[in-house]
């Protein structure tokens, strides 16, 4: 951070007193990157100015931070639902959320009206109907809706009721789904003890809405009024079918919520398995972004103030997979003011509840796993579309190869090949090669040999050829590639160079090179598989030199024989230098002893 934008922030600082509120850091182009909230917002906004910072999420910020707002609030729950309300807002880099918030799906109950309706909708507002979810698998949440109709006799049409002028019902009334209010056949009064009784399905209180309707069917039957009786025996039916597919975890019964997490890098999966009336009723799974770098206590409860802060129903207990500190007292109390009560919030260290913990940990990783590969499968043929596209290809490269040639200061120069097979790495399609027609530092010669050697090679064998192959270079090494490949008679061979400074490609016979967006999905795939391509370079090279510095050391120790030798230097694959292996791993190859091992070990000091 520039000393004269710190002094600025330093200045503005100075005008917060001890109050609480929300804090937004932005950066130059004045975007929101990061929401907090605190009690005294002067101290914890100072404390990331703090230049001795360890914190690894926190040292991201701090290099982009650039200017910052705050808003005031009277006290700490009324800053946490204000923290809430602006990283839904704002959607900041550095804060951890959901991903794809918008998308996810809540069947509402319109209890604002007189014969109130159940569908399904994205928006939820501030009004008197009721909202259950977030349900994260939209599809799961349309079975849930139909289930709901097949029960329960409610409306399905959208119209203003009850209406001036009785109609003539739909085809629901006829296969006994629906009691008609529109044709004022039920009663205010008796159409909402039907909403009643889904309102308690949806809160998943099965046991005390099945004991309800049995007694509503008991009460028709007696009034010989069995049209009735026969639905609500149809409801007991379906509810009954239902909850034999459900498994009972809990013979007391009882509401729960079991939360299982899993991270990777800047990916995070939460699972909650939804336990109501000591039956595992269903299981919700959140995708969120923005959680590199965070701690496991900072991602568990950013998730519980997301989630709890919206939920529908929310239950008595709370199973966490570790103990929540920080704020967990004032989340309880923001959720108590929303239900009228506070759950109980622990992390069990063994029994029943630990198990379905580890099940539910297990399903988040699952998820998580299932969730990246999608991502990168879908990112891998989005690549491929645009490389067609940016490089004017008359087909999709399903296979490119990328060269790069390593050496240090001009010895032991050797290239290396890499293939990428839609999009993947394909080891098998790996190549190493030592220079043999040019000595020194002279990239270009040895460019011209690598492409000679492998297109002759594919000629012989009848092999295929590549989509395209990619240079690791600029102009010069491509112009010797094309020649390369032009004088075996390949002159349509799709070839780029890729530079490395600005990500530029360049195209034979043309000076000029193109850049395209660095971040979109067929540069990050080209830049992958060139990074890769050096990779594997800089590794041969390294083990290259590292066997040819080791032999030297061992020809002046005699007790060193050839077995010895091959172990010794099947060793060094992989090894950084030779001068960084330490006495201990030379005592733990096989076959060398102690004596043997420490004069190896000191011949090496006298390398450096």
């Amino acid at each position: 951070m520039e000393e004269e934008r710190l002094k600025i922030l330093k200045e503005k600082i100075k005008n917060l007193g001890p109050i609480s509120g929300c804090y937004l850091w932005k950066n130059k182009n004045e975007d929101v990157i990061y929401v907090g909230k605190a009690v005294r917002l002067s101290e914890r906004v100072r404390s990331y100015l703090n230049p001795n910072i360890t914190d690894l999420k926190t040292l991201s910020l701090q290099k982009e931070i650039y200017d910052f707002e705050f808003i005031a609030t009277n006290q700490e729950l009324e800053a946490l639902i204000l923290e809430d309300n602006l990283i839904k807002k704002y959607n900041p880099k550095y804060n951890i959320r959901l991903k794809d918030d918008k998308s996810y799906p809540f069947i509402c109950v319109s209890t604002d009206e007189n014969f109130p309706m159940v569908y399904l909708t994205r928006k939820v507002k501030l009004d008197k109907k009721k909202y259950f979810g977030p349900y994260t698998d939209v599809k799961g949440a349309r079975q849930l809706l139909k289930t709901i109709y097949q029960i329960f006799p409610i409306r399905k049409t959208k119209q203003n009721l009850p209406l001036s002028k009785p109609r003539r019902p739909c085809l629901n009334f006829y296969i006994k789904r629906c009691l008609a209010p529109c044709q004022g056949n039920i009663s205010t009064d008796d159409y909402n003890i039907i909403v009643e009784q889904i309102i308690k399905f949806l809160d998943g209180k099965k046991e005390i809405l099945l004991h309800e309707i049995r007694l509503k069917m008991q009460v028709h039957s007696e009034k010989m009024d069995f049209e009735r009786a026969t639905i609500y025996r149809d409801m007991i039916e379906n509810i009954q079918s239902l909850q034999r597919r459900q498994t009972i975890v809990n013979k007391v019964g009882g509401d729960e919520d079991i939360i299982g997490f899993a991270k990777n890098i800047d990916e995070g999966q939460v699972v909650i398995l939804e336990i109501r009336d000591g039956r595992l009723d269903g299981k919700k799974s959140f995708a969120l972004s923005g959680v590199e770098n965070s701690k496991d206590e900072e991602f568990i409860f950013s998730f519980l103030r997301i989630y709890y802060l919206r939920a529908g129903f929310i239950p008595n207990l709370i199973i966490l997979p570790q103990t929540i500190q920080k704020d967990i007292e004032i989340l309880q109390e923001a959720i108590s003011n929303k239900v009228g009560f506070k759950p109980k919030i622990f992390s069990p260290k063994q029994g029943d509840k630990k198990s379905l913990l580890n099940l539910a940990l297990k399903n988040a990783e699952m998820n998580l796993t299932e969730r990246i590969l999608a991502t990168k499968l879908r990112d891998q043929t989005e690549s491929l579309k645009q490389l067609k596209e940016f490089l004017n290809l008359k087909e999709i490269p399903n296979i490119i190869e990328c060269y790069d040639i390593s050496h240090f200061q001009g010895t032991e120069p050797v290239a290396s090949g890499v293939m990428f097979v839609d999009g993947k790495p394909y080891k098998s399609g790996y190549r190493k090669y030592i220079m043999k027609s040019y000595k020194g530092i002279n990239d270009p010669g040895m460019m011209h040999e690598v492409i000679s050697r492998r297109l002759q090679r594919i000629l012989n064998e009848n092999d295929n050829l590549p989509n395209l192959i990619v240079i690791d270079g600029g102009l010069t090494q491509l112009g010797r590639a094309t020649e390369a490949a032009n004088a075996l008679g390949l002159e349509n061979l799709a070839m780029i160079g890729l530079a490395k400074k600005k990500e530029e490609i360049y195209f034979p016979g043309e000076d000029t090179p193109y850049q395209f967006d660095i971040n979109s999905p067929a540069i990050r795939l080209l830049r992958q598989i060139r990074d890769e391509a050096h990779r594997f370079g800089v590794s041969f090279h390294r083990f290259r030199r590292n066997k040819k510095t080791m032999r030297s050391i061992l020809e002046n120790i005699p007790e060193v024989g050839l077995s010895r030798r091959k172990a010794i230097i099947k060793f060094l694959d992989g090894k950084k230098k030779v001068e960084a292996i330490s006495l201990e791993e030379l005592k733990s190859i096989s076959g060398i002893g102690d004596k043997i091992a420490l004069k190896i070990f000191e011949n090496i000091k006298k390398l450096n």
